[in-house]
């Protein structure tokens, strides 16, 4: 009689053991889509932070080209060919990286993101994305010159 009353408890617990692990598993799929936004949007917050230290220091003056970061997203063809006017800056730099230059104050109507790079003496290769109070207005690919 035990054996048959201890059979049917662990019969009528194994469900619910079962739904406690999915519902378990669904908060945790949820909790990392969450840290997943969060990331994103720190990234965004950082790029921007990037962009104003750097749109401080030139004050609105261009500078010359930095070395390659990590981020060489803006070397496709193909990423370049998704830049589209009207997008905004945090689109462009979402599809591009972060820009190597800006001109332009951060608060100024006018900016410019602009992708370089130096190969070998002399030469470099260079494109730009010009935008007017926040969106794409003029996408310039990248060209050797």
């Amino acid at each position: 009689m035990r054996a048959i009353l201890a059979g049917l408890l662990v019969t009528i617990c194994l469900p619910c053991v079962a739904a406690d692990d999915d519902f378990k598993v669904l908060r945790l799929e949820q909790q990392v889509l969450d840290l997943e936004r969060k990331v994103d949007d720190l990234s965004r917050q950082l790029a921007d932070l990037k962009q104003r230290s750097v749109s401080a220091s030139t004050e609105g003056e261009e500078s010359s080209p930095a070395p390659v970061a990590a981020d060489t997203r803006w070397l496709s063809a193909a990423n370049w060919s998704r830049v589209r006017r009207g997008m905004t800056e945090f689109e462009v730099i979402d599809v591009l990286g972060p820009p190597t230059t800006l001109r332009g104050a951060h608060d100024s109507p006018a900016r410019t993101l602009m992708y370089a790079m130096e190969i070998g003496s002399g030469s470099f290769l260079g494109g730009n994305v010009e935008m007017k109070d926040g969106r794409v207005v003029t996408v310039n690919v990248p060209v050797l010159r």
